[in-house]
């Protein structure tokens, strides 16, 4: 008897519109298990076969980018690697990639990249190898059905957009150094940190929701990099291993992009995306008044990020460094400021921090009196130095003094001399020692003494003074 063999009716495709504003189409027992436009996902129910729809910023050769920084923007993919990839323009370009997913299962895709400006948008491909064959048609589908809407009205804002911002002036709490527009209602921590070597500027601005965030200055960079010598080699090669703004660290110089993608890992735990020169800011770096004598490098970035929750950041900064051939030399980290937001917040967010860099400014009467402050520690440094120096001289007189005597006492034994001073004009007398007591007498307009065996004035009909011998009558210093 032959088995009748029932075929499953595959299931019926339906369409999902979602609210971040784009809508696709897909299996009835497949999910979406994304929320915004820049990262979309849809699986089936198992996670083996997925659909990937990524917006990223591509600047440059787009096939190049597929291989060196597609798997930077993919925090949950891990042993990320592309086996091939081919480039059909300036602006297309495909690649077949291998990876690990969160769940442990490995995969093969194809990604399929376009670009428009600056905005690429990626299509993906992915399953299991042995089953991705199998699945490609479906997946295929599904990224071809994908189209971008507006979002769905939710009141006047968009969905996933928030509020109009207001701004309001937020003074330095510290020291009233500076006054910032900052967005109400947002929370701000930090402002003007004074330490026992400089000053800086540090503080963060955080909506609400806790899901954007403002910064301006980064209080963990340290004031001052030192570039490694024979010197600091003999030392240890280090001075401190601990950043702060207190801290002075032995390393070679780093331009931009490779500090800040450091500092976006140490400080945010990101992933950096993209990174473009900033040559408006190298050139304003290269006519700072301090900075014009011996300046030997100065570069500045914009260092693109994006955590793993999706949210996407901007951090930019400058460093320069002087160094003098032979001697040694120091470099900094300076002008860090940027932002973190949700992808439907980005242009919002940014906006905020145009209008905090716009409208930061010093207190005057703070400047003033920090003026002055520096003049009253510029006089104590210099009373300070002056009484130093006065007390270095005056040591090494009495010790040059105090050789002297001792030099002169070890010639009189030596050399049979004997040194005498008179009582009333000080002046000293070198003669030889063959008498007791001596006497001051001038002939022929100069001053000399003259020695007896007995205390008694040798020659009365002379007005003679007695001479007091140093090291028996006055002491030897």
């Amino acid at each position: 008897m032959a088995l009748a063999t029932v075929a499953q009716a595959a299931p019926a495709w339906v369409t999902h519109r979602d609210p971040a504003g784009f809508s696709l189409q897909l299996p009835g027992d497949w999910q979406v298990r994304s929320d915004r436009v820049t990262d979309i996902a849809v699986g089936d129910a198992q996670g083996n076969a997925t659909a990937l729809v990524r917006a990223r910023v591509v600047r440059g050769d787009l096939a190049r980018w597929l291989t060196t920084g597609y798997a930077a923007t993919e925090p949950g993919m891990r042993e990320l690697r592309t086996e091939q990839v081919k480039s059909n323009g300036p602006d297309v370009a495909d690649a077949w990639i291998r990876y690990v997913n969160p769940q442990g299962t490995a995969k093969r895709g194809h990604v399929v990249a376009v670009r428009r400006g600056e905005m690429a948008t990626l299509f993906v491909a992915a399953a299991p190898p042995a089953e991705l064959n199998a699945n490609l048609p479906i997946l295929a589908r599904i990224l071809d059905s994908v189209r971008f809407e507006p979002p769905k009205a939710a009141g006047k804002n968009p969905a996933g957009a928030a509020p109009p911002l207001r701004y309001a002036q937020w003074v330095d709490p510290r020291e009233q150094a500076f006054v910032v527009d900052l967005p109400a209602g947002w929370r701000q921590e930090g402002g003007l940190l004074r330490s026992t070597w400089n000053r800086r500027v540090a503080f963060t601005t955080t909506s609400p929701d806790g899901q954007a965030m403002v910064f301006s200055g980064d209080p963990t960079v340290p004031r001052m990099f030192i570039l490694p010598n024979q010197t600091t080699a003999q030392f240890g090669g280090g001075m401190s291993n601990q950043w702060g703004p207190e801290a002075q660290i032995v390393a070679p110089f780093q331009n931009a992009d490779q500090f800040g993608a450091a500092l976006v890992q140490r400080r945010f735990g990101g992933q950096v995306t993209n990174t473009t020169p900033r040559p408006d800011l190298v050139q304003i770096a290269q006519r700072n008044p301090l900075l014009t004598q011996g300046l030997s490098a100065v570069t500045a970035s914009d260092v693109e990020f994006r955590l793993a929750d999706g949210r996407v950041g901007v951090l930019t900064l400058v460093t320069f460094g002087t160094q003098t051939p032979g001697v040694g030399g120091n470099w900094w980290a300076e002008g860090v400021h940027g932002f973190i937001a949700p992808a439907p917040r980005v242009a919002q967010t940014g906006a905020a921090l145009a209008r905090m860099i716009g409208s930061f400014q010093t207190n005057p009467n703070w400047a003033t009196g920090e003026r002055q402050h520096e003049l009253r520690m510029g006089r104590l440094w210099t009373d300070y130095l002056a009484q130093s120096a006065r007390t270095q001289q005056q040591a090494i007189e009495n010790r040059w003094a105090s050789d002297e005597a001792r030099q002169s006492g070890m010639r009189g034994i030596l050399g049979g001399t004997v040194q005498l001073q008179d009582p009333q004009t000080g002046e000293v007398f070198e003669t030889a020692a063959r008498d007791r007591y001596y006497y001051r007498v001038t002939q022929a307009g100069q001053p000399t003494a003259i020695g007896t065996d007995t205390d008694f004035n040798p020659a009365p009909q002379l007005d003679l003074r007695k001479l007091l011998q140093v090291g028996v009558d006055v002491p030897n210093r």
